[in-house]
């Protein structure tokens, strides 16, 4: 018999750990159990980053958006945006299958009708509904099947123009007024008099004398009976001074003088029109076409948006075939005088870039292939954006830049890839949502790049990838459906389905829907890998323009299932037009700024955590929630 001792445990104590913001951003292919990195010293990134952006400092919650228009009746869905910039003349379009409307300046965001308190539509004598129409006004061009646009601004004999393909449609020249047709022979003008009947867009107008016809596109009036028409298609001419013009629809009027040259018209091979291109480019002041579903691209004169096009084959580049599914100028730091050396990319569907260089393919002096290179299969033909002289192109391998793929060998390029960090995520999306429809944009004035994949055939909910162009850190956005985008005066605004046309990262609501932001930073074992965590309590320190109600919570063990999202903040509506108290409420740029740090209890138990943050913003004014860092208590439990 001896006796022993009783210890009693010892009473754990309470250890604090912090964790700065996740400026790294989203993170998806660190090694679990290393989250800094085998070094310790990696930045902090997240497991996930919704609706926040990625800052060199700090990550913010990401704004709204705000409805800019709805194109149509809102039964298609908007396809393409594009813009013309010349001097003080910028105008914004948007387009759908259908239709392309002017959207520069829209009064209304949406279509409504005026009804009675109960419900009654409020008509006139002759069944017409009072209302209004978002878009119904604004078409500048219409009776499309196919609204994948591909869109380039060029100069030409003095003048800027807009040149669009789609590949299913006749394209379309924009000479900054009006949209034209963009076929062979072009656009003539033919003036009138003596007006008898107003003629018809749409009609044919044909000379009594010369048997000529020609398709009316436009029709200007110069003063009374007197006017000009624009025509296109015209045969059998030319018309003759003084004879009569009638068309289909009873118009009538005397020619004044023949028709003549308005625009030039475009002429590929027998049998070819501007219907079958599918994409336009520019390089050394050349238009280049994308032949679609072949590997033919066709390029124009210098400074000329018409004439006869040449064909330049490339079935004998492309190894592994496909078709030819875009094309960029790209400029490399290699001139022989030391400057950016400007080349011609061909990139086919089966992941091939081929780059020339010289003059045009018929200037045999200067014109040469310098290499055929490996880049995965391209997401799209407006999956690439642009920076300075480089393209970076989303393929199924990841984004990536041309400037490395010509450096290294397919199977090394995911590693060399500026979306690396989210290499995961990014192949899961591919196998998932297709290898077909992605968009990208470059937002220079908010430093950054967005991709939109499809939402793929399981319908799967959309997604936004987002990187921060200056620090290449990545995030996701919800909730934006995004089918296309364009920078147009600043600001980024994208299509969806249903025709939104919306003004991005604007206000503090998704078009009056709360949208919840959602942050869990790598997971971390808080150098104790073998024992057990216990959370006690937990803030983060954010800055925001109100006092924000967020939910903040244990993740154990890898889990990245977070709680249901909090209710919306509730903001003051001092600042929002409308509700201000005029002498007392302030301007948004000159709210306060509000620390946010209060401590919240936590529960649940892992070998491996992190501190999960959310908060939901549903006003109109922006939250603008910053996350400063993080911090929270636990306890550890004994080894056994």
């Amino acid at each position: 018999m001896y006796g022993r001792t009783l210890q009693r445990p010892k009473q754990r104590k309470s250890q604090i750990k912090k964790l700065p913001a996740p400026t790294a951003g989203w993170i998806s292919n660190r090694a679990l159990a290393v989250p800094n990195g085998p070094d310790g010293k990696a930045p902090q990134g997240a497991a996930v980053l919704d609706n926040f952006i990625p800052r060199a400092t700090s990550v913010i919650l990401r704004r709204g958006k705000r409805r800019h228009c709805t194109l149509g009746n809102g039964s298609e869905d908007a396809t393409a945006l594009f813009s013309y910039k010349d001097g003080q003349n910028r105008k914004l379009f948007g387009a759908t299958e259908t239709t392309i409307y002017d959207i520069t300046d829209v009064e209304f965001a949406t279509d409504a009708e005026i009804s009675t308190e109960d419900g009654d539509l409020i008509e006139d004598g002759n069944g017409n509904v009072f209302g209004w129409s978002s878009t119904q006004f604004l078409s500048v061009m219409g009776a499309f099947t196919g609204g994948d646009w591909s869109v380039v601004q060029f100069a030409a004999s003095g003048a800027i123009f807009l040149v669009g393909v789609n590949g299913k449609d006749t394209g379309f020249i924009y000479d900054g007024a009006v949209f034209y047709p963009y076929v062979a022979g072009g656009i003539q003008i033919l003036a009138y008099d003596d007006e008898v009947e107003p003629f018809t867009i749409g009609e044919t107008v044909t000379g009594g004398t010369s048997g000529a016809t020609g398709i009316v596109w436009q029709i200007e009036e110069t003063g009374s009976g007197e006017g000009i028409l624009y025509i296109y298609g015209v045969e059998n001419g030319p018309f003759v001074d003084d004879e009569t013009l009638t068309d289909g629809d009873d118009g009538e009027a005397t020619a004044n003088g023949a028709e003549a040259d308005y625009l030039p018209g475009i002429e590929f091979g027998t049998g070819i029109t501007s219907a079958d291109m599918s994409f336009v480019w520019v390089y050394k002041n050349r238009l280049y076409f994308v032949q679609k579903d072949t590997l033919d691209a066709w390029y124009l004169e210098v400074d000329s948006v018409g004439g006869a096009a040449t064909k330049f084959p490339m079935s004998g580049i492309f190894g592994l075939g496909g078709s030819l599914l875009f094309g960029q100028r790209w400029s490399l730091s290699s001139g022989g005088d030391g400057g950016l050396s400007e080349q011609n990319a061909f990139v086919s569907t089966e992941g091939e870039v081929a780059i020339f260089q010289g003059l045009s393919p018929e200037d045999t002096t200067t014109w040469g292939q310098v290499g055929l290179y490996r880049v995965g299969r391209p997401l799209g033909k407006n999956a690439f954006i642009r920076g300075a002289g480089d393209i970076a192109i989303a393929t199924s391998v990841g984004l990536v830049p041309l400037s490395k793929a010509i450096e290294l060998d397919l199977t090394a390029l995911t590693a060399a890839s500026i979306s690396y960090p989210v290499a995961d995520a990014w192949g899961n999306a591919v196998e998932q949502r297709g290898l077909e429809a992605w968009h990208g944009e470059v937002w220079p004035e908010q430093k950054i790049a967005a991709f939109s994949p499809p939402t793929g055939g399981a319908g799967l909910p959309p997604v936004l990838f987002v990187a921060n162009t200056e620090t290449g850190a990545w995030s996701r956005f919800t909730g934006w459906d995004v089918r296309c985008m364009e920078v147009f005066e600043g600001r980024l605004l994208f299509g969806e389905p249903g025709g939104g046309v919306f003004i991005a990262n604007e206000t503090g609501s998704d078009d009056g829907v709360p949208y919840t932001g959602a942050v869990i930073p790598l997971f971390d074992d808080f150098g104790a890998p073998g024992a057990r965590k216990i959370p006690k309590v937990g803030r983060y320190v954010t800055r925001a323009s109100a006092m924000v109600a967020p939910r903040i919570s244990w993740q154990g063990d890898y889990s990245e299932t977070l709680p249901a999202a909090p209710n919306a903040t509730e903001l003051m509506g001092g600042s929002v037009w409308g509700q201000g108290i005029w002498g007392q409420s302030q301007w948004v740029e000159s709210l306060p700024r509000f620390i946010n740090d209060g401590w919240k209890s936590l529960g649940g138990t892992g070998y491996y955590g992190s501190l999960a943050y959310q908060v939901t913003s549903g006003s109109a004014q922006p939250l603008d929630d910053e996350i400063i860092s993080a911090e929270l208590t636990y306890e550890v439990t004994e080894l056994l």
